[in-house]
């Protein structure tokens, strides 16, 4: 999303059973939600509704999420992790941009098949200006952990303004598509709307 180097040439840590249960566990928590909201609205759906839906208890739900809406952003936060982890793990030798599209590639078949989901997403947050903004947060932190790769393929720093300017644009790319795909009912999946937003970044935006 020394990265690029390090995940090459290492093994990556193993996961104990507990972490893993935890992951489970968190990832239940947030689709049980994602359907909920889709069904009864997101203000409609309480605490104990989805609690219900995955058979745990409210003290559960806080241990991983403090609040309703924290749920929400993990839903939106697990397909950006999964771009940026297949961003972290290509090839050095590949130019930015192959990079990117590969990682998409990736992302897309991992975590946005569900088409209805994503769509129902997408909604909420366009109807719910405090997700909204909290979201927007969420995804300022990812720009920061792009920078990070990007400056690892370049051999340049984290914090330098190219690079962050480049992360914050390929966030701010990939978000709009999706919202402008959400917003259209003729093409099923996101995968052309995303694509075309990229190659819009690899031409001169601001042309002389």
């Amino acid at each position: 999303m020394g990265m690029v180097t390090v995940a090459l040439t290492m093994d990556p840590p193993k996961v104990g059973l507990a972490a893993r249960k935890k992951e489970r566990t968190k990832r239940q928590l947030a689709e049980a939600a994602a359907d909920l909201f889709h069904e009864r609205g997101y203000a409609a759906t309480t605490i104990d509704d989805i609690v219900a839906a995955v058979d745990v208890s409210p003290r559960t739900f806080f241990r991983y999420f403090p609040t309703k809406e924290d749920l929400v952003v993990a839903l939106g936060t697990t397909s950006l992790d999964l771009f940026l982890d297949a961003l972290w793990n290509r090839p050095a030798q590949e130019s930015l941009q192959v990079a990117v599209v590969e990682a998409i590639d990736q992302s897309l078949a991992a975590g946005w098949e569900d088409t209805t989901r994503v769509r129902s997403f997408l909604v909420l947050l366009q109807e719910t200006p405090a997700l909204r903004a909290r979201w927007l947060e969420e995804a300022y932190g990812k720009r920061d952990r792009m920078a990070a790769v990007i400056a690892e393929r370049t051999g340049t720093e984290p914090t330098d303004l190219r690079n962050l300017i480049i992360a914050g644009t390929i966030t701010l790319a990939i978000h709009t598509a999706l919202q402008a795909w959400a917003d259209q009912d003729l093409e099923p999946t996101p995968a052309p709307f995303v694509y075309r937003g990229i190659e819009e970044l690899a031409a001169p935006l601001l042309p002389k």
